[in-house]
């Protein structure tokens, strides 16, 4: 019985952890992906040799409220990378760029609006490993 607690309580602090650790958009990315009116996709791409992670590529396509909470969530995040955002006609397109030690992520959403009404959204997030862009780079530049 006392292993049961310790597992439970490693395994509590380790999922406390890794969702701290996710900022808001991917929070939210995951949150409406599971509770559906929404469409979700993920691909994964590994290196063949490896078989570790080399990009991930989510989606997701909802509308309504959902969309003005990854709108905030856009703007909360802003300041942790490059972003910007433009209008055309009534699409809006926001991208924010984030560059750590050890990925590259871009995350973009589109949607439509009239008003304060949002629909036809779209966010598309992608995740690329650096360390093997670097080896990807090596091993074309020794074929």
């Amino acid at each position: 019985m006392t292993h049961f607690r310790i597992i439970t309580l490693a395994m509590t602090f380790c999922l406390s952890v890794s969702a701290f650790a996710q900022n808001e958009i991917d929070r939210l990315v995951d949150q409406f992906s599971t509770v559906g009116w929404s469409t979700f996709t993920s691909a994964v791409e590994r290196d063949p040799k490896t078989h570790r992670i080399i990009k991930t590529v989510k989606t997701l396509e909802t509308s309504g409220h959902h969309i003005g909470a990854l709108k905030k969530a856009f703007e909360n995040e802003a300041h942790t990378g490059n972003f910007s955002t433009k209008r055309e006609d009534d699409v809006t397109r926001m991208v924010l760029t984030v560059q750590t030690d050890k990925t590259n992520r871009v995350y973009m959403l589109n949607y439509s609006s009239n008003g304060h009404v949002y629909h036809n959204g779209k966010t598309t997030i992608i995740v690329k490993v650096k360390q093997l862009q670097n080896q990807e780079k090596e091993n074309k530049e020794r074929l």
